[in-house]
């Protein structure tokens, strides 16, 4: 367990030393400062005459008050110093962020093509990470409210939203968040490459967090219609009214199931054919509504909630940030602090993450260029003076050598144990093979990872695939699995076993990190807790990513995507206007913790290469999720209210929203009044036509253009892959069982060059004996002897025996 927070204040954050100057405004470049700082860093923000437009955001529809702070640049900016340009150092930083094209950094000191010329004449120059709405190469960087443009182009949102309704938008500014988070792990990267420059759009980002229901049309190409706000294949599903709000209850997994009837009273339902199997159980869905319903509406959100603390049953309750602010596991946990800003004291998240050293001290806001700029740290203390010295081409598989404290080796001289499933955890290693990074993906016979049944058992096997269901090769076909686990190692190791958890422990012993997306309670009862996995390797990183953290009072809570949105406070502000709340239907929160996890893994390689020792880190999922939604809760700390709900709406300006045509929906921005009245007058114009539209998308994009309007046409993950800007970000990876599949390609490119995949995802004990020998370091026969005893490799049963019977 990390060192409580009053136990660290004596030790190092995790990126003491490291050094980074944040140019960029907006959201996306100072979330990834933000990070950076919140986990040691020193990071110098220096703003363009003028400030950084977030300063001024709206987060709602309350205009902010004349000399108002925005509670968004808060949550974004505090823990950084505020330098002015003319005392800016350009030798200073290792990594410099920045949020401007190519065009716009073009002959300026930043200019990507001069920073290598520099590094190549080794004169030493910074790293360069750039992070805008469509990446490095394209005309325009973005601004804010572009945000809904940008996700209307991931092609998501014609999947999401009701029958007969417009479509339904993520809550906030989510490509922005992914984005930034990204460009936190950027920060990290690129210092152990050749390349000069990495880019990740918001676009890319927000791709990968989407990626899942690309499943159904790059994988199972199968058309799924839209399942509204209560997904039928896993009902009880969503938000759902109760006395003083909402909760979401869990309903994916038996347990939930039996929980649920039990506490409801129908104990007859548990092994009723047609209710127990979630799939026969869509049939009966008013049926049980009229008996739900009632109880649910007479019971309040934390009597619901204290189910998910006393028996195994998973259910959330819909939080909002005035709920967080007193929430006693958060405030137990130490996931809020004082962040001093020019208009006094505020509550706020002050760390990305729980770990020894955090949170770091003076956790404030500063004034635009009122700091001093840190000319006083020594250049050789600086992560740039030992990174530039290292070798960028060594073999993938090449054991770790040992390396000088403070020296950071390529992206391929690294290797980390996975030992996740499902989504958030898989998310990580997932972005990291393209780079190089050795991935090791531990499975075992009971339980293996579930996303090997997901996408083809939901919703169908692939056309020409579905004779698979009657063997094993079903395991091999799922499209979730395959599409989150390009290019890992799978390798097979009953841990149960005193042999299996040896020859593991050998694993851990050359490897560099090891990150686990269990419960909080399982690690510790595998006897794998930091302690003996420190034993073995004194410099080991270990990243625990459990729902809610590995302490505090809700630790023992079971949590998956559907929950963690409803407690980390996305839920209460998604959905049309009319609604309450909602939640989405691709547990979002699941990619958002692999971002927040995937960025602790870095910093604790980063701490251990500095000072030799190894560092577990806990990472909850509810914390990260509310870190996408942090405004939020500052403004609940501000002004004493929740976030008002805004649909489909931008805050802030004139105009925003969908245009409906007669060949689909077209999203609409407007800043200028002039404009807005043009959209109105098109609205209008088909409300005398009863409603019906009169316009083609191509038709009203050119109208609105013309008037000022940016827009973007709305498609869907059927038909998007085959427009731009989408058609550049799709790869191709050839599976040994299902063939030639589309993938979301990475969403990184390092000096312009996108990263290809690292293979298709591995079969099961596709690569253990593989990984014993080379990284175990065991003998063939030792090898042979422990797969005959049963302690790793294996099969598993045919599909039939556990249930996956087709009707």
């Amino acid at each position: 367990m990390p060192d409580s927070p009053d136990a660290a204040v004596a030790v190092e954050p995790p990126l003491a030393g490291m050094r980074v100057l944040e140019l960029a405004t907006g959201i996306a470049g100072p979330f990834a400062g933000r990070l950076l700082a919140g986990a040691g860093a020193t990071v110098v923000k220096v703003e363009p005459p003028g400030g950084d437009p977030a300063r001024r955001q709206p987060v709602d529809d309350v205009p902010l008050q004349s000399g108002d702070l925005s509670p968004l640049y808060v949550h974004l900016n505090a823990g950084k110093l505020n330098c002015a340009a003319d005392g800016l150092d350009p030798l200073w930083p290792d990594v410099v962020i920045a949020s401007d094209t190519l065009a716009g950094l073009a002959d300026g000191p930043w200019d990507p093509q001069r920073l290598a010329a520099r590094a190549a004449e080794g004169e030493g120059a910074p790293k360069l990470v750039t992070v805008t709405a469509w990446g490095a190469g394209a005309d325009d960087p973005g601004v804010i409210a572009d945000e809904l443009l940008v996700q209307t182009a991931t092609g998501f949102l014609g999947f999401n939203g009701d029958e007969g309704a417009e479509p339904l938008r993520l809550p906030g500014w989510q490509a922005q968040y992914c984005a930034g988070g990204l460009a936190a792990w950027a920060a990290h990267l690129i210092l152990r490459r050749a390349e000069s420059h990495m880019d990740v759009s918001w676009l890319g980002a927000l791709l990968t967090a989407v990626e899942l229901c690309y499943c159904d049309s790059l994988h199972c190409e199968r058309r799924r219609p839209l399942v509204g706000p209560h997904p039928p294949t896993a009902y009880p599903s969503g938000a759902i009214e109760c006395a003083d709000g909402y909760v979401c209850p869990g309903s994916l997994r038996r347990d939930d199931w039996e929980m649920q009837c039990l506490h409801i009273g129908v104990p007859e339902w548990i092994d009723d054919p047609e209710l127990s199997h979630r799939h026969r159980r869509v049939r009966h869905i008013d049926k049980i509504r009229e008996v739900i319903e009632p109880w649910y509406a007479a019971r309040t959100k934390r009597e619901l909630f204290q189910f998910a603390l006393e028996t195994p049953w998973a259910i959330g309750m819909v939080m909002t940030p005035l709920d967080a602010l007193a929430d006693e596991h958060l405030v137990e946990r130490g996931f809020f602090g004082t962040v001093e800003t020019p208009s006094g004291p505020v509550s706020a998240p002050i760390r990305p993450y729980a770990a020894p050293g955090l949170p770091v001290p003076d956790q404030r806001v500063s004034d635009q260029g009122t700091d001093p700029f840190p000319t006083a740290c020594s250049p050789d203390s600086s992560t740039l003076a030992h990174s530039t010295a290292v070798s960028a081409n060594p073999t993938a598989n090449s054991a770790p050598a040992d390396i000088p404290a403070a020296r950071l080796r390529p992206t391929g001289r690294l290797r980390v144990i996975e030992m996740t499933i499902a989504w958030a955890g898989p998310y990580i290693g997932n972005l990291l093979t393209p780079l190089d990074i050795d991935i090791i993906k531990i499975e075992a016979q009971n339980p293996f990872d579930g996303f090997r049944t997901q996408r083809p058992y939901d919703h169908g096997m692939a056309p020409g695939l579905e004779h698979l269901v009657h063997d094993n090769r079903f395991y091999e076909a799922g499209g979730h699995f395959n599409a989150v686990n390009k290019g890992k190692r799978d390798c097979v190791v009953t841990l149960a076993t005193p042999q299996g958890k040896a020859a593991f422990l050998e694993l851990v012993r050359n490897c560099d990190a090891l990150v686990a997306n269990f419960s909080a309670h399982v690690l510790p009862q595998l006897g794998l807790d930091f302690a003996t996995l420190a034993e073995v390797n004194p410099s080991i990183v270990l990243v625990r990513m459990p729902a809610f953290g590995v302490d505090g009072p809700y630790s023992g809570a079971v949590g998956f995507g559907s929950i963690i949105e409803a407690m980390g406070g996305l839920g209460q502000r998604q959905g049309y206007e009319h609604e309450g709340a909602r939640i989405s239907n691709i547990y979002f929160p699941d990619p958002i913790a692999g971002i927040a996890a995937g960025f602790a893994l870095l910093s604790g390689l980063h701490h251990a290469e500095s000072t030799g020792a190894g560092i577990e880190i806990d990472v909850s999922q509810q914390e990260g999720t509310w870190q996408h939604n942090g405004e939020a809760l500052v403004l609940a700390s501000m002004a004493g209210r929740d976030l008002g709900r805004m649909g489909n709406r931008e805050p802030g300006t004139a105009w925003s929203g969908f245009i409906e045509a007669t060949d689909g929906w077209l999203a609409v921005l407007a800043d200028a009044a002039e404009t807005a009245q043009v959209i109105t007058d098109l609205l209008e114009e088909s409300e005398r036509n009863g409603g019906v539209p009169t316009r083609t998308r191509a038709n009203l994009q050119a109208t609105l253009r013309r008037a000022g309007a940016r827009t973007e046409p709305c498609r869907d993950p059927w038909t998007a892959p085959a427009h731009q800007p989408l058609a550049d970000r799709i790869e191709t990876v050839e599976h040994p069982v299902t063939g030639h599949k589309r993938h979301i390609a990475s969403p990184f490119t390092l000096d312009g060059v996108r990263p290809a995949h690292a293979g298709p995802s591995p079969l099961f004990d596709q690569h253990t004996d593989e990984v014993m020998n080379e990284v175990a370091g065991l003998s063939p026969a030792e090898i042979a002897s422990l797969r005959a005893e049963g302690h790793i490799g294996g099969e598993l049963p045919p599909p039939a025996e556990l249930g996956f019977v087709y009707d």
